[in-house]
């Protein structure tokens, strides 16, 4: 039996509160999951877990174990990540959590590049857009989008960049139903809404000259993906409210125009999220640096120029 893992497994098993789970994140099966813990069991000559088909408790010498285990491992993670430091290169499994659209049209990109520069890091990557608990989800690091005003957390939290919004449509649904000549006009136009941004159901818009307006918008299609919001835009359905690198690419090819063009874009921001700044290892350290980098040189912050009423 490799201790070792083990006992990081039990430690997993008591955080998940589930062999299932467990198993899923290491990548084992459940029978792998309990045939270790039994072992565990064995090692220390006591029941550390209490399991019904319904139920699983942990008992109090299990408890102990526990707290043991989770110290011995961080103390190890915490050699490992000396012995890197001193020389330089990080390694290890690095886990990280982003949202899904950004992690599929962004963070995607990036990856191979880090990865061929630090070829000892392995990676652990769920793109999810609800927020999980780091701590207990054993993530290292999350990826989040997040307007100015930040959830109080005791995670530390570092701005990667700058994700311009721009109410927008494609150039048929406003040859049909006609261009809002103001903000207030949106109310009337089906607006597909992102259920997930933080300004879903508000729109901001800021004309040149005048006070930034909030718009409350409804329309036919709410989903939970913005790629779907999108989605519905190319096919003349409605305005959508989309980040700059979801839509560059089809406003350069004329498919979709900015419906303010004239407006400054309402920001949100990319964040990267991890539990404390004593416990940021190499590793998280140096794909901060990286990603935002990438960021500033393949980010877009514009759109390409669009004749109004194009």
């Amino acid at each position: 039996m490799d201790l070792l893992s083990a006992m990081n497994l039990f430690v997993r098993v008591v955080e998940l509160e589930s062999f299932t789970r467990a198993a899923s994140e290491q990548g084992v099966s459940s029978s792998a999951v309990s045939k270790q813990i039994a072992m565990l069991e064995q090692h220390f000559k006591a029941r550390l877990l209490h399991r019904t088909t319904r139920s699983l408790n942990v008992t109090d010498i299990g408890d102990a174990v526990y707290h043991q285990c989770k110290r011995v491992l961080d103390e190890v993670s915490e050699t490992e990540n000396l012995v890197a430091g001193l020389q330089g290169e990080p390694r290890g499994l690095l886990r990280i959590s982003c949202n899904m659209t950004f992690g599929q049209l962004v963070l995607a990109r990036a990856l191979p590049e880090f990865m061929a520069r630090y070829p000892d890091i392995q990676l652990d990557l769920t793109l999810d857009d609800r927020m999980p608990d780091m701590v207990r989800e054993g993530y290292d690091l999350m990826i989040r989008i997040k307007g100015q005003q930040l959830p109080d957390s005791s995670l530390v939290a570092r701005k990667l960049c700058d994700l311009p919004m721009f109410i927008c449509a494609a150039p048929g649904y406003l040859a049909d139903k006609g261009w809002p000549a103001a903000p207030a006009d949106l109310a009337r136009h089906n607006c597909l809404v992102f259920v997930h941004a933080e300004n879903a159901h508000q729109w901001q818009v800021s004309e040149p000259g005048a006070p930034a307006e909030l718009i409350e918008v409804a329309g036919d299609l709410r989903a939970n993906n913005s790629v779907v919001v999108r989605e519905a835009v190319l096919a003349e359905r409605g305005i959508g409210n989309l980040a700059s690198f979801m839509i560059a690419h089809h406003v350069a090819r004329g498919e979709i125009v900015p419906v303010f063009p004239q407006a400054a874009p309402e920001l949100l921001n990319a964040y990267a999220f991890y539990p404390s700044r004593e416990a940021a290892t190499l590793k998280v350290a140096r794909f901060i640096e990286f990603f935002e980098a990438w960021l500033a040189e393949n980010m877009p912050q514009c759109l390409p120029e669009v004749p109004v009423g194009a």
